[in-house]
């Protein structure tokens, strides 16, 4: 019973040292590099989608910290070039470049976590493609309305949109009785004074006015809840 209990001990340890690490890199079609499965099969499946597999970047494991750090393993051995420069704007990555370990080991069954010794002197990736972009799409563009960067200005956007629909409106239409208001007070310096169109163009000018000072009003209650949140949240 003991030998058999020991056979089986020893034939589960050699089916575990036999087990592969089933993670790698591809480059897609649209030139991104992704991480996904590198078996067989699921690596003919990509390849006949177009995909091109990187295999000189190693296999790993699927753990939560490389799901949080995809792209660790393809920077500590030398793939930096392989990332477009459209791929680390959008990503955000030349936002904050990651710290890479020196101890140049996938994560794997053998190598479960990197230790204190792994990033004795680590430094972050440096992005050099960066380079081709014109300087005006590179930021970090910052929130109009929140401390929150993101890499592009679509991203800004976006943000914006969702995030504060209620802020980006009021702006919007303080912008637009700002333009309304210099249009009419155009019109109002070319006016006869005495005319009717004087006294219509300045009862339309105090309606501007007016409304212009609620909008205001409106902003500076919506900043007074931001900061209180946040201070809040602090």
């Amino acid at each position: 019973m003991v030998g058999t209990l020991a056979e089986d001990i020893a034939a589960v340890a050699s089916v575990e040292r036999r087990i592969q690490p089933t993670y790698g890199y591809y480059r897609q079609k649209n030139g991104w590099i992704t991480v996904s499965t590198i078996t067989r099969l699921e690596k003919v499946n990509y390849i006949e989608r177009g995909w091109t597999a990187l295999d000189k970047y190693g296999a790993f494991d699927m753990t939560p910290y490389v799901a949080n750090h995809p792209f660790e393993a393809l920077f500590m051995f030398g793939g930096t070039h392989e990332m477009s420069a459209d791929q680390v704007l959008q990503t955000g990555l030349y936002m904050n470049p990651p710290l890479i370990p020196r101890c140049r080991q996938h994560i794997t069954q053998f190598h479960r976590t990197h230790t204190k010794a792994c990033w004795a002197g680590a430094q972050p990736v440096a992005f050099p493609q960066m380079a081709q972009l014109p300087p005006e799409r590179v930021g970090p563009f910052q929130c109009r309305f929140c401390p929150r960067e993101l890499p592009t200005r679509e991203g800004r956007e976006q943000h914006q949109s969702v995030a504060h629909q209620e802020e980006l409106g009021s702006l919007r239409t303080g912008q637009s009785v700002g333009e309304s208001l210099a249009g009419v007070l155009g019109q109002l310096q070319k006016a006869p004074v005495d005319g009717d169109d004087n006294a219509a163009l300045r009862r339309r000018v105090y309606e501007l006015e007016t409304e212009h000072a609620k909008v205001l009003e409106k902003r500076e209650r919506m900043a007074k809840v931001r900061a209180a949140r946040k201070s809040k949240a602090n």
